[in-house]
């Protein structure tokens, strides 16, 4: 690439705050599929769910044809505000790279994919909106939920880690570390010491908990309405706060 990463996400984010500008927005939540079908004219149909197996298990479907945005009527907000999100991101997807000097249509799947990703949580949780909120909330993930209503938690907890504060997010489900990131270093799915006793009291108590152990401060919040167990953990080292 002729690009580096921060190019890319200076793109990303001039072109989308240009386009939350012109929609009027100023203060979260973020109405993704608002901005879809009425500043953006993309049709947003409504599509039969996906199917269970004899085991409860969900079959999925093939995206139908066309480039509008598809949502059923069992997916949550949060996802169907997503699913907005990506088409808002398809349809800036050519301008985007014209700004990075790639011809639209030449690109491969995976910088599509990736630029796409970047795109979806900018949306939904816009960078200036997110400082702003983290004036009151701090670094409440859940608090900060509330106020991005329309973003699930998840990727609340991980837009964390696109600001300047060095931080790990981890995610946890049923003990078992799923994801862990840092914005600094790499981050191996190995908890540390302040991590491991903030979870375990997380699961005990499903309520909120702060740990400082080696080093180590670590906030955890259990997640509600899960089929499992997910906790999700904010950890800084103390020689970077």
């Amino acid at each position: 690439m002729d690009f580096s990463q921060e190019e890319l996400i200076e793109a990303v984010e001039r072109l989308v705050n240009g386009l939350l500008e012109r929609a009027g927005v100023t203060a979260p939540p973020v109405d993704a599929l608002h901005i879809a079908e009425d500043h953006l004219g993309i049709p947003v149909e409504i599509v039969e769910p996906a199917e269970e197996d004899e085991h409860g298990r969900r079959r999925p479907k093939a995206r139908p044809q066309g480039s509008g945005i598809f949502i059923s009527p069992d997916m949550t907000p949060e996802q169907k505000h997503k699913a907005a999100a990506d088409g808002i991101a398809r349809t800036l997807l050519p301008d985007i790279l014209r700004k990075l000097g790639i011809p639209p249509g030449s690109e491969d799947k995976a910088l599509s994919t990736h630029v796409r990703g970047l795109v979806i949580p900018r949306i939904l949780i816009p960078t200036r909106l997110l400082r702003a909120a983290l004036r009151e909330c701090k670094y409440d993930v859940p608090a900060l939920k509330k106020v991005f209503a329309t973003a699930s938690v998840e990727a609340v907890a991980l837009r964390l880690l696109d600001l300047d504060a060095p931080c790990v997010i981890a995610i946890i489900d049923d003990g078992v570390v799923a994801l862990r990131r840092s914005n600094r270093f790499a981050a191996p799915k190995t908890l540390e010491a302040a991590e491991r006793t903030c979870q375990a009291k997380v699961a005990e108590l499903e309520l909120p908990h702060r740990v400082r152990e080696g080093e180590w401060t670590a906030q955890g919040w259990h997640i509600p309405g899960r089929p499992f167990q997910r906790i999700i953990l904010r950890s800084v080292r103390d020689d970077d706060v």
